[in-house]
Formats: C-alpha cells, sequence, structure tokens
C-alpha cells in the first residue's frame, strides 16, 4: 500500500472524505493506509499499533462505510477507560453527522437511564466493559444484529483485569460478525483471543513489543521530597509546554494540583474520587488548551490520548516498569518530539533501577536552573547516605577537640547517638551527623562556616 498518499486513493465514500476534510485530517497514517483496504472487504484484522498512530479512525472508517443504520446496534467498540470511549465516539460523531448515524458512549460513573433511553436510535455503541454487560443484562443493549466488533487497547484491558468481561461480551454476539482487535503489544492472551474468536485476520504488526520509548527523550533529576515541588517549578518555568504529571495516589494528585494552582499555573487533577461530568470538563480544557497540566493517576489516565503533550513527569517513581512505559508513551507521538522526566528520591532508586533495566538503558540526569516560582529549601535527606547520615564540612571560629565539639552541639539538640565519624585537623574538619538534626548545626555559635560535604 506505499501508492497511498491521500485518503482519496483508499476509494472512500464522499461522506466519509467529506467528515475528513472537516476534521482537518490531510493525509492518513500508516496504520490506516494498512488496515482501512482489508477492514472495507470484511476481513477481521488483528492490529498491533502504539496509542496514538491513528488507529481510531483506522477502525471507525469501515465501519461508517459498511452498516446501514437501521438495524440498532450495528458496531460495539470495546475499550479499556470511560475516557478513551468518550474519545472513540467524539471521533465517531464527526462521521456520524455525514452518514446522519448516532454514536453514543457507555460507562460507568454516568446516569444509565438516559444511556438506556438512547440506546434505540444508537447505530455505534463505544463502551467500558463493566457498563456494556450492564446494559446486556438489562436488555437495554441489544446485540442481535451486530455487525462489527472492536477491541480496542486490547492489551491495556488485560491489564485491568478485563478478561472475562470481554469474553462474556463476544459470547452474546453473533457467529457471522467482523472484527478489528487493536493492541500496542501482543502478549499470549492477545493471540490465544484472536485465535479463538476472529476468523483467519490479516494480522498487521506496525509497531513492535517496544518497551525502550525510543522516540522519547528520557531523564530523571535527583530530588528529595521537600524540594519535589520547587523543582517541578523550576522545571514549569524553565521548559514551557504542555505537561501530564503521574503521581502514585488519588490523595498525591489533588495535593499537587491544589499546590501548582496556589503558585499561579494551569493545572487540574484527573483521578477516580472525581465525578465523571468534572472528569469529562477537566479533560476537554487540556485538550483545547485551556489547561496545560494535568495532573493524574495512572488509573484515571488509561486510555488519555491527546495531542501536543511536550512533557510526561512521573512525579512519583512507578512501581512497575511496565507502568512507567505507559505513562511516557502518551508523549511523542505521531512523529513529534517528547520529553519523559522522573523525580527519583533516594528511597525510589530500587524502583527506578528496575526501570533502566526494563527499558536497557542508563537514564541521565537532568540539570535545572533554580528559576521556578516556588524555591528551594536545604533539604540535608538529598545529601544523606542509606544509613540516613550526613557529612557536613566546616571551620571552626577556634580549636576544639572531638569531645568538646560534641559537648557544645548537645547544646542545641544535637546527642552523641545522632553523630558518626568526626575528623578535625586545625579549624577545618567534617562531621557525619543524622540529617534530621544537621539543620541545627548550623544554628551553633561554634562554626565560623558549615556546609553539606557533596559526593
Amino acid at each position: 500500500m506505499s501508492d497511498v498518499k491521500s485518503f482519496e486513493d483508499l476509494n472512500l465514500s464522499e461522506m466519509t472524505l467529506k467528515a475528513l476534510k472537516k476534521k482537518g485530517y490531510k493525509a492518513p497514517t500508516q496504520v490506516q493506509i494498512e488496515t482501512i483496504p482489508p477492514a472495507m472487504k470484511g476481513k477481521d484484522v488483528l492490529v498491533q499499533a502504539r496509542t496514538g498512530s491513528g488507529k481510531t479512525m483506522a477502525f471507525l472508517i469501515p465501519i461508517f462505510e459498511t452498516i446501514e443504520g437501521d438495524a440498532g446496534v450495528e458496531a460495539l467498540i470495546l475499550v479499556p477507560t470511560r475516557e478513551l470511549a468518550q474519545q472513540v465516539a467524539d471521533e465517531a460523531e464527526a462521521l456520524g453527522r455525514e452518514f446522519k448515524l448516532n454514536t453514543m458512549a457507555v460507562y460507568g460513573g454516568a446516569a444509565i437511564d438516559p444511556q438506556i433511553r438512547k440506546l434505540p436510535k444508537t447505530s455505534i455503541v463505544a463502551g467500558t466493559p463493566g457498563r456494556v454487560i450492564d446494559l446486556i443484562k438489562r436488555g437495554a443493549l441489544q446485540l442481535d444484529n451486530l455487525r462489527f466488533f472492536v477491541l480496542d487497547e486490547a492489551d491495556r484491558m488485560l491489564d485491568m483485569g478485563f478478561l472475562d468481561d470481554i469474553k462474556w461480551i463476544m459470547s452474546r454476539t453473533p457467529y457471522e460478525k467482523q472484527m478489528i482487535l487493536c493492541s500496542a503489544t501482543m502478549p499470549d492472551e492477545i493471540v490465544d483471543l484472536a485465535r479463538k474468536y476472529m476468523d483467519n485476520p490479516d494480522t498487521l504488526k506496525l509497531s513492535q513489543d517496544d518497551i525502550s520509548a525510543k522516540g522519547i527523550k528520557q531523564y530523571q533529576i535527583k530530588v528529595g521530597g521537600m524540594n519535589k515541588l520547587a523543582k517541578l517549578s523550576s522545571l514549569l518555568d524553565n521548559e514551557p509546554g504542555k505537561y501530564l504529571i503521574f503521581c502514585r495516589t488519588k490523595i498525591g494528585t489533588q495535593r499537587l494540583a491544589d499546590q501548582l494552582k496556589k503558585n499561579g499555573y494551569k493545572a487540574f487533577a484527573i483521578h477516580g474520587d472525581m465525578s465523571q461530568a468534572a472528569r469529562t470538563r477537566t479533560m476537554n480544557d487540556f485538550k483545547s488548551g485551556k489547561i496545560n497540566i494535568l495532573v493524574a493517576t495512572d488509573v484515571a489516565a488509561r486510555g488519555i490520548d491527546v495531542e501536543g503533550i511536550t512533557h510526561v513527569v512521573n512525579y512519583d517513581v512507578p512501581l512497575y516498569p511496565k507502568d512507567y512505559v505507559h505513562r511516557i508513551g502518551r508523549t511523542g507521538r505521531m512523529g513529534k518530539k517528547g520529553k519523559a522526566i522522573t523525580f527519583v528520591s533516594r528511597d525510589e532508586q530500587e524502583p527506578f533501577s528496575r526501570i533502566e533495566l526494563f527499558v536497557d538503558r542508563r537514564i541521565p540526569e537532568l540539570k535545572l536552573k533554580q528559576r521556578g516560582r516556588v524555591r528551594e529549601r536545604m533539604d540535608y535527606r538529598e545529601y544523606a547516605d542509606v544509613f540516613g547520615m550526613v557529612t557536613l564540612e566546616f571551620e571552626l571560629k577556634e580549636d576544639m577537640k572531638r569531645l568538646e565539639l560534641i559537648r557544645a552541639l548537645e547544646k542545641v539538640g544535637i546527642r552523641d547517638e545522632d553523630i558518626g565519624r568526626v575528623h578535625i585537623k586545625g579549624k577545618e574538619g567534617t562531621i557525619e551527623m543524622h540529617y534530621g538534626k544537621a539543620h541545627r548545626a548550623v544554628t551553633s555559635k561554634i562554626f565560623k562556616k558549615i556546609r553539606v560535604k557533596k559526593n
């Protein structure tokens, strides 16, 4: 299909071409060039392609070119998250307006009664497994006339534990139907699904099981907990762009978004404790550029496909290397440049080392100029060893022996057990002490100068 240069070369209907032109699509992507022709011939298609490669239109166009729109729900697109269901439905509506066919997103967290009322007039449904099952059990979603069944982001659905739900839904669909299965990777479970439910599919491997994220510049920033916000502020002010920031917990996500807003950044959170209306509003504002910083949990961000994300920041190191690849894969799409930065504290060195092994590369450190809106503070823990001891270099005001020095430090609340090795030569020397007491040493009047010894 190397001779295909435009959508016109794919022999699409005038209605499809008109809709694509209105949406601003100029030329088909590789996944569209490879997927659309066999799908329009009625073939089952198994597609391995990255999120952001244009695969949504690759399966939507054959659907609209094929279905009649007069037999209830004729196409079901199963996706892992509510955000992805909404995104697929939004894309489908652009085509649907030309074909005069209705599309609908169904997912949990939204009222089910309006969905039930709209289903009889709907031709294409994009939904999450849980809500689709609920609607089938209620008798509201009838699949007797289903002609197309699409599994999108199949590997992520497996990661989220939806395999049994997928099989249950498949068992309620007609035997005679066309299937398109899209997945960024091809684990054995996906291959088994294809063998069991698809009819001699055309297999298109348009991406590798690539775990290195080679198209993305990856960096780490070593930082203690006290200065994470300040470092992030310096990054945001040094490198303006469209940021997706990951935190490990819902509480941490909301807290960080609030802290950023307090300091004048256009940042909002998205996590599972938010109402669906708030999540949708926030996502739309992020897509449109009304806000340029989105703080998210892994679960809330699954399925997010937003153009133009310049930076992905792992504010917390992900526990699992695979999550790291999923996170950073949201930048550097469609041939554009992207940057991924991971904040690494001393306590997170081990999981970060596992990530470096997984992606088979050493991730370099990014040095930032300290010019953010949030000022950095001295965080002695950043310089402590594995035992929590930090080394201080000092110059005394007058000569002192080791015992005299220790007794003087007792006056500012530093006990003998807080102190490690002490070396004094003349008025200069070094002292080890627990990072939690180092700030007290600075207040002692025995020192002319005292500072952290940096490695």
